[in-house]
């Protein structure tokens, strides 16, 4: 063999070798970040699970889909609509009720005022402190009932909601506290003022929960419309309204005035 033609097949041998290693370089393995999602021993994520939940838990009994009552297909489904959590019967029903999201989440709010409504503790909006009109502008935030003296207040509640909501909760606890129709925790069955001390008061959907602990928190919000039905029926079998003591009091000046 020609020596110079050896010389110039051992260079381009080398040089083919350099730019196949110089790619190599370039163009490092990828690996999945431990704990990310993909990697080797990581748990799968929900869609659903890294969005936190706004508000108060889905309040209603029945699945928004097919109206069945939650809980008679198995354990409910959750999932988070812009920070609103919606709960339904089975895995199915989500994907339907996606298709007309905005529609199915305004159905979802009529229920909510039409429950909420009775409810409600407040005759002054939460935003200004004005008296409420007649027919207040009303909305839902959070799966929570608000109303407010006008549309125009309403991204004014929006840009500090924890506080407006904090504001609404002080109220119903101040309402309905005074005369609170469980004597003992819906949870726990253990009487308020116990071993467990100061009972805890949670909200949701404009109802008073009194708990022993906070420990108890997370059953109530594990299922919420079953603590809100117990307050609801206990409230029903006593004849008691949100708003009895003040009402009691108008009566008592009517009568008065009668007698004049």
């Amino acid at each position: 063999m020609n020596p110079n033609r050896s010389t110039i097949i051992g260079a381009a041998s080398a040089a083919l070798s350099l730019l196949m290693l110089s790619v190599a370089y370039a163009q490092p393995e990828k690996q999945p970040t431990s704990g990310a999602p993909g990697a080797p021993g990581a748990p799968a994520i929900k869609a659903t699970e890294a969005v936190k939940r706004v508000g108060d838990p889905y309040p209603l009994s029945t699945c928004p889909t097919t109206g069945k009552k939650l809980g008679a297909m198995g354990d409910p489904v959750t999932k988070i609509y812009d920070g609103r959590e919606v709960r339904f019967c089975c895995p199915a029903c989500p994907p339907k009720f996606e298709k007309e999201q905005a529609a199915n989440l305004a159905k979802i709010d009529e229920k909510i005022v039409k429950d909420q409504a009775t409810m409600y503790p407040l005759k002054t909006s939460v935003v200004t402190g004005k008296d409420l009109p007649a027919k207040p502008y009303e909305f839902v935030y959070g799966n929570r009932l608000i109303r407010l003296g006008a549309e125009s207040e309403k991204a004014d509640f929006i840009k500090d909601a924890v506080k407006h909501v904090g504001a609404l909760d002080k109220a119903v606890v101040e309402q309905q506290g005074k005369d609170y129709v469980l004597k003992s925790c819906p949870v726990s069955k253990e009487a308020f003022g116990g071993d467990m001390g100061e009972a805890v008061d949670v909200v949701i959907a404009n109802r008073l929960i009194r708990l022993c602990c906070k420990s108890c928190k997370k059953d109530v919000e594990a299922d919420p419309a079953k603590f809100i039905a117990m307050v609801d029926e206990a409230r029903k079998a006593r004849g008691a309204k949100p708003d009895a003591d003040h009402d009691k009091k108008d009566d008592h000046h009517d009568h008065k005035d009668k007698g004049k």
